[in-house]
């Protein structure tokens, strides 16, 4: 019997896994997704153009399976999963839906391996999320669960709107969807704004095995 450690098959397994789901997950969906109007721009700029291509490292695997377990997990017992809905063209899926004494409220699940208490430590960019799927149901609040996978605790948080920050969010979709479909169509990324916020943990980062990755890449420094 032999044992070889194979480092070299972590690359090939990761970038099978990853692009299967991608392409069985992601690029069957209609439409912008919700994380293309409210993430950097240039993501779904060179995913639909296919200019640049994605790197993933083998936390990006470990992730992806944490989060589609959880996903499965946490959401079979609420009124719905993944549920999709339309408004200017635009398509929305959300993550589950709470029915509340009739009405359904927006639930957005995250997972992660910080340790989230406090309000002003939740992610600008989760709800964002929530918000535009308040927004797009059109329902005065929604739900962010955020789920540790190192201690498996659950938080869960309510985030409430008025009819006027709905109406804010769902012009502001609408403004970004339009702005991609612009760039898209004349094959110019420099007509969007790049969020270098997001650059550090970017799939399009240039690494040493991809290069050739985003030209705008300026990650921040924490």
């Amino acid at each position: 019997m032999k044992i070889i450690h194979r480092a070299d098959m972590v690359e090939k397994f990761t970038n099978l896994i990853m692009r299967d789901f991608y392409e069985t997950s992601i690029k069957s969906r209609k439409g912008f997704h919700r994380s293309d109007l409210i993430s950097c721009p240039l993501k779904c700029y060179w995913r639909i153009t296919g200019e640049k291509s994605q790197h993933f490292t083998s936390r990006d695997v470990g992730t992806l399976v944490l989060g589609t377990l959880a996903h499965i997990a946490l959401h079979r017992n609420f009124k719905a999963q993944e549920k999709e809905f339309k408004v200017g063209g635009i398509y929305i899926t959300v993550d589950a839906i709470y029915d509340e004494d009739g009405v359904e409220y927006p639930v957005e699940t995250k997972t992660t391996r910080r340790k989230i208490f406090q309000k002003e430590k939740i992610p600008q960019e989760w709800i964002e999320q929530l918000c535009l799927a308040i927004a797009v149901m059109d329902v005065p609040k929604g739900y962010l669960m955020i789920v540790n996978i190192i201690n498996f605790a659950i938080t869960v948080w309510e985030i409430s709107l008025t009819k006027a920050e709905r109406e804010m969010f769902l012009q502001t979709a609408i403004w970004q969807a339009l702005a991609l479909i612009d760039a898209i169509k004349k094959k110019n990324p420099k007509l969007l704004t790049p969020k270098y916020k997001e650059c550090k943990w970017c799939p399009y980062r240039p690494t040493r095995r991809n290069p050739n990755g985003c030209p705008f890449y300026k990650p921040l420094k924490d």
